[in-house]
């Protein structure tokens, strides 16, 4: 939740802040070289302990993972590098998370990804794609060329080898684009990553254009990288650019930034190139792929030099991530491309559709519940199952109320948590609420899993309705929370948010397509150790990829008025003023958790 944004960073926070403004300086030749002397030693590693420690000023050479951000992380590996030198290729640029989607082959996942199989591209191309070329090896995806296992051949092409090729089942639009990527040093061949769509992706019985972005290290010269782009078949845009290292030799970032007027390349975070003009407009595969070029009707020669048949030549990666532009369609596969975005995949697999009267002649538009649930606490019939009523308390800032237990309360067929009137004047001496309000929690703790409600919210300048995991220092935990908060201003939009070991600040706001305080709709999220996915009336709405919640907490539902301290106005930016009416309502139906996956 919003409610604890504004707090006054921790030292260790304030460094990693500092250093996560600072821009990626070219690598010395010597990696984490801090004094210049040509080596890596034990100068250097307190040097990094004096900054980490504050007690000298931070630089971006100390950023040994090259994550732009200077943590104790860097000096494990520079100790590390130090004891075993061989062991320096396990050092690796991390990515920025939270992300829409985060492919991490370093953990063993392909994610969204799955390997080319049984074809060839054709010219230039002197390959056929392969599954065995294209396999997550331990810690990295490994992008191999190597022998034509089949000989296998076409008509019109006679590929000599086999190549690599990951691509993902969804395609993706505008946003930002990254991965860590280590590229082959050999003539002829080129390593990759890129977006691609064009003829062979049908859409409804519709070719779609010939869109691409291009990230390409051509292993003539890997100390450079092509930048380069196509627009309905027309190219001839590349750019090439100094990289100020080889990339054969270690894992670094590259990434682009795809927008409806320009694409911006980024090399180990640091903007290297802008391009502006017709921009690719089509959504896309996300793909890297490892192949030997031959020249048949034109000459590549010049481009890529002779490929010598040297064999096998392997490009590594890391990781993959993309995070979308907040006006940009979330990623889809074909099928709800096909079916304009309500394809069955986005369709929650523990929900059915349903729709009745809700208390009141409100419209029930969400799914119904998974009455096989793990826990399913029914208000329709009257039970309030795992959850009691908060009674007592003040959360204090930024929440203008009291909770009490009259303020939460089954109705019938249904929960409501009520704002209202402070009853007592009840103060205490850091805060003082003016009105308020109910709060329902269970009594145990849940961790890993699905999580749904069915909720009517408030539609109210000020106001917030909430369903929601928290447990923090009051249960003798760290604060770790995953939000769903639909905001009172505007309740055409619901807000999804989480908090690890108190770190916050991963706020999405997302468009319902209908107005939340009209009828119950269903909102749930699926918590997994490394990502959380959000839904909306049983279909997929966002994702984000990280460092997530880990400890079990409680469910949690409340409605609330914000207020701001005095001088300040965060509050009111966020939720607007509340204007003081009381009696306002947020209804439940019913909650849903199941340890599914």
């Amino acid at each position: 939740m919003k409610k604890q944004h504004i707090r006054a960073a921790s030292a260790a926070s304030a460094l990693v802040l500092t250093a996560a403004l600072l821009s990626n300086a070219a690598l010395a030749a010597v990696k984490g070289d801090l004094n210049s002397d040509g080596k890596l030693d034990g100068t250097d590693v307190k040097s990094l302990v004096n900054a980490l420690l504050g007690k000298t000023s931070v630089t971006a050479e100390m950023d040994f993972d090259g994550d732009r951000k200077i943590t104790a992380k860097d000096l494990t590996l520079m100790k590390r590098s130090i004891l075993n030198p061989s062991a320096a290729d396990d050092s690796f640029p991390q990515p920025t998370l939270p992300a829409t989607m985060y492919a991490d082959f370093n953990s063993g996942k392909a994610g969204d990804f799955f390997a080319s199989d049984g074809w060839t591209n054709g010219q230039p191309f002197d390959c056929w794609w392969y599954e065995q070329n294209a396999q997550i090896n331990g810690d990295k995806l490994e992008l191999v060329i190597s022998d034509n296992y089949q000989n296998k051949s076409n008509t019109t092409w006679q590929p000599g080898y086999g190549g690599g090729e990951f691509r993902t089942n969804k395609y993706y639009s505008y946003g930002y684009y990254e991965t860590c990527m280590k590229a082959i040093k050999n003539d002829g061949v080129v390593s990759s990553f890129f977006t691609y769509t064009g003829p062979s992706d049908v859409i409804n019985g519709v070719k779609n254009p010939w869109d691409e972005i291009d990230i390409e290290i051509l292993g003539k010269d890997t100390t450079k990288v092509q930048f380069n782009y196509y627009r309905n078949g027309q190219g001839e845009h590349e750019y090439m650019y100094d990289l100020g290292f080889d990339a054969s030799e270690g894992y670094h970032k590259y990434g682009f930034d795809w927008q409806p007027d320009h694409i911006t390349w980024y090399v180990d975070g640091k903007e290297a190139y802008t391009m502006r003009g017709d921009m690719p407009k089509t959504a896309s595969k996300i793909m890297m792929n490892a192949w030997p070029g031959r020249a048949v009707d034109y000459d590549i020669i010049g481009w890529l030099n002779r490929y010598d048949g040297n064999k096998p030549l392997t490009a590594s990666y890391k990781w993959v991530t993309y995070t979308k532009s907040s006006d940009a369609d979330d990623p889809k596969t074909l099928e709800q491309l096909e079916a304009g975005g309500q394809g069955s995949q986005n369709q929650d697999p523990n929900q059915g559709q349903g729709s009745q009267q809700g208390a009141g002649g409100v419209t029930d538009y969400g799914t119904q519940p998974n009455t096989s649930a793990q826990m399913y606490s029914n208000f329709r019939s009257g039970s309030a199952g795992d959850f009691f009523a908060s009674e007592g308390w003040t959360n204090g800032y930024p929440f203008d109320c009291w909770w009490y237990k009259q303020n939460a309360q089954i109705k019938t067929d249904h929960l409501e948590l009520l704002i209202d009137r402070n009853y007592d004047g009840k103060t205490n001496s850091d805060w003082q609420c003016q009105y308020s309000g109910g709060e329902f929690r269970t009594n145990k703790f849940y961790s890993y899993g699905y999580y749904e409600c069915s909720m009517q919210a408030i539609k109210n300048d000020g106001v917030v309705s909430s369903f929601f995991t928290y447990t923090g220092p009051s249960d003798n935990n760290p604060w770790d929370e995953i939000d769903v908060e639909i905001l009172g201003k505007d309740t055409t939009k619901v807000q999804f948010n989480y908090y690890r070991n108190g770190q916050g600040g991963h706020e999405f706001m997302y468009t319902l397509g209908f107005d939340a305080s009209e009828g119950y709709h269903t909102y749930g999220f699926d918590w997994q150790p490394d990502h959380i996915t959000w839904y909306v009336d049983g279909k997929e709405a966002h994702t984000m990829w990280g460092d997530v919640p880990k400890t079990a907490g409680k469910i949690m539902m409340n409605a609330w008025p914000g207020k701001d301290r005095p001088g300040e106005s965060g509050i009111r930016d966020w939720l607007n003023n509340f204007n003081g009416r009381t009696g306002l309502i947020a209804r439940y139906q019913w909650v849903t958790y199941n340890p599914q996956k």
